[in-house]
């Protein structure tokens, strides 16, 4: 005869020890497959440089005379790093910039190509020493690969509008891989 009256028998000591197995086996499997992010990245420092005019309208000519138009603008530089922890190249697209402003509204930039990298330190000799090797896009990160660079972004506000932002954010696109988002750090340099 058996004893039914025995712990072991029990309906609730079965399924408790059934799940604690169950959680068991999805947990090791969770912590054997478990693998980094593809990428990794981080904003190093920005730098901002704020732009001013007045610009006037001329002699009045047909339109309106002397009156003033202003022109606002901030160049971002941003330094970034960027490393490939995957076992596969990956393969950088894109990369925009988003400034969350203070009424929570958001302005977005795309970083500035090849060529507009170039004519930002012509046509703002101020900014020639902050100058450092670009990102640029359709580059391939070889695994392990990190690279080390500048992304330059403007955006038509001003730099009181810049200071009172709530968010700097820079989205780095890949091939057939999530975004790299890395925040900005909470300091910002302006250049001169």
């Amino acid at each position: 005869m058996s004893d039914d009256s025995s712990p072991a028998n029990h309906p609730i000591v079965v399924v408790l020890a059934a799940m604690v197995i169950a959680v068991l086996a999805i947990g090791a499997y969770v912590w054997i497959n478990n693998k980094p992010p593809v990428h990794a990245g981080q904003v190093l420092s920005i730098t901002a440089y704020p732009i001013h005019r007045d610009l006037s309208t001329g002699s009045g000519i047909g339109g309106l005379n002397g009156e003033k138009d202003t022109f606002d603008e901030v160049i971002v530089l941003a330094d970034v790093r960027i490393r490939n922890q995957a076992d596969i190249p990956i393969f950088l697209h894109d990369m925009s910039g988003d400034v969350t402003m203070a009424d929570d509204s958001v302005q977005h930039g795309t970083a500035a190509g090849r060529s507009d990298f170039q004519k930002v330190f012509i046509a703002y000799s101020d900014l020639a020493p902050q100058k450092k090797e670009p990102i640029l896009r359709d580059m391939t990160l070889t695994p392990g690969q990190q690279v080390e660079g500048q992304m330059i972004f403007h955006y038509p506000i001003t730099k009181d509008q810049w200071n009172q932002r709530k968010n700097f954010a820079i989205s780095v696109e890949f091939q057939h891989q999530k975004n790299l988002v890395m925040q900005a750090p909470a300091g910002t340099v302006f250049g001169s």
